[in-house]
């Protein structure tokens, strides 16, 4: 049966390293039998998602609502008092859970 398997177009990317570096990259990665190849396009990933600008739309979303906290006249409940809260009611539920039986 043929495969519909559509992939975007790939383009190779050359570089250099020692013989050591790269033959203990290769044997790293095989005893994880994962293809070296797999595992520097996994660290590609992860380096541009750690390094590239966030979204300005996001970012400006972002420091409004961290100014809409800041500016919040409310008095600020202290971190014991919410947690308390907030085991108390996960508590209820899971007995609440626990009593339909589900």
């Amino acid at each position: 049966m043929p495969r519909d398997v559509r992939h975007l177009k790939e383009e190779n990317f050359n570089f250099r390293v020692s013989a050591d570096l790269k033959a203990a990259f290769r044997s790293a990665a095989e005893s994880e039998n994962r293809p070296a190849a797999q595992v520097i396009r996994d660290f590609m990933r992860i380096y541009v998602d750690t390094h590239q600008a966030p979204d300005p739309d996001y970012d400006a979303w972002f420091r409004d609502k961290v100014q809409a906290a800041l500016d919040d006249p409310r008095p600020s409940i202290p971190h014991d008092d919410v947690m308390t809260e907030a085991r108390s009611r996960l508590n209820a539920r899971i007995a609440q859970t626990a009593k339909r039986g589900d």
